[in-house]
């Protein structure tokens, strides 16, 4: 999971605009985009704003090749932005190159554009809390209602891989039985406990992947998911009454089990509650009851969500854990996603779902 270096300086992204997009996009105004004050949380993508007459959008250039998609995934992911913008999820739309393609190579670098939203990721919050339940649910509806047709011609279509080992078992016993030990032998150096840590947490979650809570004879039929959606990627109401205005970055879009988006929309929403525990069980009790309600979460689902979603971020976990005891690749960026893909608080997460309270 090595972090690519910047590919595009702004005299690069004006002259892609401006042969892409048109003359006026090449004469906007750029700076490098900021999310409520901070850089957006990726290792892959060069993001800037582009101050223009139409408005401020965000110009996106996939720096990372390994996780370009195949040119046929483009189109594909803008049917399903429209299939979800009418049914009501707030999505932004993939503003067309000059010919009509919804991304572009410049240079040989992957290129799209959208129209910019303003807002901020949750910063804590019940209020918050609810309105990502809300809208995360609303979103699996949404692609629940896709045709069936539309996951067929997603599932042919390559998803790259980011990890050098993505079975998750295999990753796990690395993690184990190698790279733990290797990062409590320097416990004086704050990268390594930090690895260290994480580390530890996956092995206390062990039992729960391997046990019964995680049966592979439950999965549900694969189904179109978003695949990440963790909390920078709800963007919310700066002020009034707690809001999503967008969901973000649909580029792994993929085929899975649909449980996926409901366990990380329960996971974003009690990373969002902060430190109040009452309000994140609150919070879970809404989202399973609502789930419930509109079909979207069958009984005993609740107790299969902190597996799947494990199972499904393990690998990045070991595999950042290489690229800081393996590699030698330092990068704050990493210790952002220990806290993002935190299994601690995806054990505690499951124990809401599914302790005497939930019942």
């Amino acid at each position: 999971m090595t972090l690519a270096a910047p590919a595009g300086t702004a005299e690069w992204v004006r002259h892609a605009l401006a042969t892409h997009w048109g003359e006026a996009w090449g004469e906007a105004r750029l700076s490098p985009l900021t999310v409520g004050g901070e850089a957006p949380l990726t290792h892959t993508a060069g993001l800037w704003r582009v101050a223009a007459a139409a408005g401020d959008h965000v110009f996106k250039a996939q720096l990372n090749s390994e996780a370009v998609r195949p040119g046929r995934f483009h189109p594909l992911k803008d049917r399903i932005l429209a299939h979800c913008a009418r049914q009501g999820v707030p999505v932004l739309p993939v503003v067309p190159a000059a010919d009509g393609r919804p991304a572009v190579r410049h240079d040989g670098v992957l290129c799209e554009m959208s129209p910019l939203c303003p807002g901020a990721k949750a910063s804590g919050g019940r209020e918050q809390a609810a309105a990502i339940v809300a809208t995360g649910l609303d979103l699996r509806a949404a692609l629940d209602g896709l045709p069936s047709a539309v996951a067929d011609e997603l599932a042919a279509v390559h998803l790259p891989l980011m990890v050098a080992e993505e079975h998750w078992p295999a990753a796990l016993d690395d993690a184990e039985h190698r790279l733990l030990p290797k990062a409590e032998q320097k416990a004086g150096d704050p990268w390594y406990r930090a690895a260290a840590r994480v580390l530890r947490e996956l092995a206390a979650s062990a039992p729960l992947l391997k046990g019964a809570a995680f049966p592979a004879e439950a999965a549900a039929p694969p189904a179109v998911v978003h695949g990440d959606l963790h909390v920078h990627h709800f963007l919310l109401a700066e002020r009034g009454t707690p809001r999503v205005l967008a969901v973000l970055d649909f580029d792994n879009l993929h085929v899975a089990d649909r449980l996926l988006d409901l366990a990380w929309t329960a996971d974003t929403a009690v990373l969002a509650c902060g430190a109040d525990t009452g309000a994140a069980r609150d919070v879970l009790a809404g989202f399973v009851g609502s789930g419930r309600r509109r079909g979207l979460l069958r009984p005993g689902d609740e107790e299969r969500l902190m597996p799947v979603l494990m199972a499904h971020s393990l690998p990045v976990i070991v595999d950042i854990a290489k690229d800081i005891l393996d590699r030698g690749i330092l990068t704050p960026q990493w210790l952002a996603y220990f806290e993002l893909l935190s299994p601690a608080r995806r054990l505690a997460v499951h124990g809401l779902l599914t302790g005497p309270a939930a019942r």
